[in-house]
């Protein structure tokens, strides 16, 4: 023990627990994030999430046509707001990746200056998975969600906060995204929890104008929650496909994917055996994070609110399909661990490590060990950034930028277009700027309609649509069509041959492979009438 807790104290002298003044390395930091994620930004290429989203901003002339064009897709309005302001600014989807980037740097920026960590661990966690590369390269309304949660963070690791300021965040938070109910249930239970102990340690509260400003807030946040509701419910057909499948087995998974968004690992098998023993790690760090954050009941309540809100919704509604999705869990750890440290800052506690021998209490080892276990977590958020930050950089997300590259300067580029799948083929759309008939839709246009669109064409059958587009548009001789990879047109056609059918003549041109998302490769082929 003595052996371990002086190498530890060596150590500490390395790395300070609170070292809150080496000014000069972290804008060493923060510069070379700022250089690094801008050079990723140039490289990234958008993929169909992404594109969909821009689309949807850049084709909408007003804030009325922005609702109802993002009304398919069931996400709230804040991020489309953000980047319909980007469009305006300028009419290419660079313009929207600025804005991710420079929300994303906006949240390492206040990390670095105000989260009471180490400078190991501001340095891991500005490289780290999350405000690397999800959050800050892939275009996404998640980096609202992160920069939202530092925002409330500072507001009410004060002793006295804001409530209309509070109410503000927990208001645009309702308004980013279904996850971020979460956080903004999470600082709701705080301040109702917070305002109770005031009634009680004052009989009364404060003032009438305090009375004045509980009531605004309470009135903006139900009308912000109602607003919500409407545009995560805007058609009734997410009404509809929305339902309550709350299970033993729906809870297993949800904690699976609570150790996704934490260490990055996540369980896609389905077995009973795989689901319990990420189930298993899970409840041992949500444990071990209770303990090390119980004194403050500001963040116990925070993050025991807003983890069980989120495994809630994850269990019973919606289980989440990416890490993007699971480092909300991630981002509420990170700013539970920030508002304990604060609180005892703020009431003259303590939250540094003593390493000395007789010291070395109960508290102290939880301190320590914490400190080892948020330092592990964080290393493998830094490696998964910068490998992923790296990987993008010389090798395309998405081929759909070299497809409009090609048509934009051959033959085909004033040829009319048939893309499916749309979901895919967006991304074509957006860098090419130009319209294409998606048989999803059954019409022609830039954005799909991830809800409206019609969802159980196979695969196989592209070449009935094709053949079926050429039928009905009798004026068009010849076509330019775009296959993703989850497209095909049957296994008797090849990419060498030349079919004949119903007077039309098909044929190979291009294909496109150097893409990591695999869905978004792509196949060209040309259709003419004979």
């Amino acid at each position: 023990m003595r052996l371990r807790l002086n190498c530890l104290a060596y150590l500490e002298k390395l790395i300070p627990v609170r070292d809150l003044d080496s000014k000069i390395l972290l804008k060493v930091v923060f510069v070379i994030y700022i250089f690094s994620s801008l050079v990723g930004v140039f490289s990234h290429v958008l993929w169909r999430d992404e594109m969909q989203g821009w689309l949807v901003a850049v084709e909408s002339s007003n804030i009325f046509e922005l609702w109802a064009n993002n009304a398919p897709s069931g996400h709230p309005i804040v991020y489309p707001f953000l980047t319909f302001i980007s469009s305006l600014i300028y009419e290419k989807p660079i313009s929207m990746q600025f804005m991710q980037w420079s929300l994303a740097a906006i949240c390492v920026f206040i990390f670095l200056l105000r989260a009471p960590f180490s400078k190991l661990h501001k340095l891991l966690f500005a490289f780290g998975y999350f405000p690397f590369w999800e959050y800050c390269l892939i275009s996404r309304h998640y980096v609202v969600i992160q920069l939202l949660s530092f925002l409330g963070i500072l507001l009410v690791s004060k002793k006295k906060y804001n409530i209309l300021g509070m109410s503000g965040i927990i208001a645009l938070l309702l308004n980013t995204h279904a996850l971020a109910w979460s956080i903004a249930i999470g600082f709701s239970v705080l301040i109702i929890i917070d305002l109770a102990i005031q009634k009680s340690n004052y009989g009364k509260l404060r003032s009438f104008r305090s009375n004045f400003n509980y009531i605004v807030s309470i009135i903006f946040v139900s009308i912000s929650g109602w607003i919500s509701l409407n545009s995560l419910f805007q058609t009734s057909r997410n009404i509809d496909g929305t339902s309550v499948n709350l299970t033993f087995k729906t809870i297993l998974v949800a904690l699976g994917k609570y150790l996704g968004g934490s260490i990055l690992i996540i369980p896609n098998s389905s077995r009973w055996l795989d689901l319990l023993v990420a189930s298993c790690i899970s409840l041992a760090f949500i444990i071990f994070t209770t303990l090390y954050i119980r004194k403050s009941l500001k963040a116990l309540v925070f993050y025991l609110t807003s983890t069980l809100s989120l495994l809630g919704f994850n269990s019973a509604i919606y289980s989440g399909a990416g890490s993007r999705h699971f480092g909300v869990y991630f981002i509420i750890f990170i700013s539970s661990i920030w508002l304990y440290r604060s609180d005892m800052a703020a009431t003259g506690g303590n939250f540094s490590i003593q390493v000395h021998p007789a010291s070395a209490t109960f508290e102290n080892k939880l301190k320590l060990y914490f400190s080892y276990f948020l330092a592990f977590v964080l290393s493998i958020h830094f490696v998964a950034g910068i490998h992923r930050v790296s990987l993008d950089l010389v090798y395309p997300y998405s081929a759909s930028k070299e497809v409009a590259k090609f048509i934009r300067n051959s033959k085909y580029s004033d040829w009319p277009l048939f893309g499916t799948r749309d979901v895919e083929v967006t991304s074509v759309s957006g860098y090419l700027g130009s319209s294409i008939y998606y048989p999803e839709l059954k019409r022609t246009g830039t954005f799909t309609e991830w809800i409206n669109r019609d969802s159980s064409l196979r695969r196989e059958d592209s070449l009935i649509h094709i053949l079926g587009y050429m039928k009905n548009n009798k004026n068009v001789d010849s076509l330019l069509v775009i296959l993703s990879n989850s497209s095909d047109l049957g296994d008797d056609f090849h990419s060498e041959d030349l079919r004949l059918s119903e007077g039309l003549t098909i044929s190979f041109i291009k294909q496109f492979l150097r893409s990591y998302n695999k869905p978004e490769r792509y196949y060209l082929y040309e259709v003419r009438r004979i």
